[in-house]
């Protein structure tokens, strides 16, 4: 198959192909060392991963207001490193509540953010631990890179053999608002940000699949995968919900008025 016709094929179906909340898996990632990730959570229906998150407080979990599932089937697994799998590091909880932000909105996909309760606490060891959240909420940077991570779909019908993660850059907020602005009339807000990789046709992305995992800029936790374009065959980078300081209090607050102390010296980095 010449470049050309590549080239035109992929072009296809990008045109077709909808704006997706996710897509299906860490486009040109890797696996990382067996949880070495200890605060990835596996949202799953049925064993299937429809969603990442992260553990910040022993029973709670910090995801995307886009993966409320309406089942009785849900369930979070922790400590996993082959998430379709039974591995004897896992811990599996049902959800005891969902509490998606008051202020989510699916048509401008503003405040994509909900802390899941567990129906019991995790427990803390060197395979099931907690993500801090930042204790300041400055903007990332332009050219920043930062690293997702998630169990979705490599290809359609293929499930990754562990957990992957790339890498991303950070893009300029008024580049990333023109492209998504242009073609589907969305607003790229500052409680929003935008990283990808920078080929056209081998990019790095976060999927459906990998919704709600946690975005890793500098070693802090900055960004929730929210959506995108294609799944790694659009032009446009992925957009991250940003742990912004609006955020970080609607956090604290949420764990407050259900009985959580929110003690700094509990921080996993203490």
């Amino acid at each position: 198959m010449t470049s050309h016709l590549l080239a035109l094929i992929l072009s296809v179906i990008a045109v077709i192909l909808p704006l997706r909340y996710g897509c299906s898996d860490v486009i040109g990632g890797h696996c990382v060392r067996p949880h070495s990730r200890p605060y990835m959570a596996a949202i799953q229906i049925r064993n299937e991963t429809v969603c990442g998150g992260a553990l910040v407080r022993k029973q709670w979990v910090l995801t995307a207001a886009h993966c409320k599932k309406k089942t009785l089937h849900t369930r979070v697994v922790l400590g996993a490193h082959k998430a379709f799998k039974a591995e004897k590091e896992q811990q599996r909880f049902k959800i005891m509540r969902f509490y998606p932000h008051p202020q989510f909105n699916r048509t401008s996909k503003e405040n994509d953010i909900m802390l899941l309760k567990l129906d019991t606490m995790a427990n803390l060891n060197k395979y099931v631990n907690l993500l801090s959240l930042p204790d300041t909420a400055e903007d990332v940077r332009p050219g920043t890179k930062c690293t997702v991570a998630g169990w979705g779909e490599t290809s359609p019908g293929k499930l990754p053999k562990c957990l992957q993660e790339a890498t991303v850059d950070v893009v300029d907020r008024k580049i990333c608002g023109r492209k998504y602005y242009e073609k589907y009339k969305l607003n790229i807000t500052r409680n929003m940000l935008c990283a990808g990789g920078k080929k056209r046709f081998s990019k790095r992305d976060a999927c459906r699949g990998d919704s709600g995992g946690p975005l890793i800029c500098g070693r802090k936790y900055s960004g929730i995968v929210s959506f995108g374009e294609k799944c790694g065959l659009g032009d446009k980078p992925g957009v991250y919900t940003q742990l912004t300081e609006i955020y970080i209090d609607w956090i604290k607050k949420t764990l407050s008025r259900n009985g959580e102390v929110w003690d700094r010296q509990d921080s996993p980095n203490k």
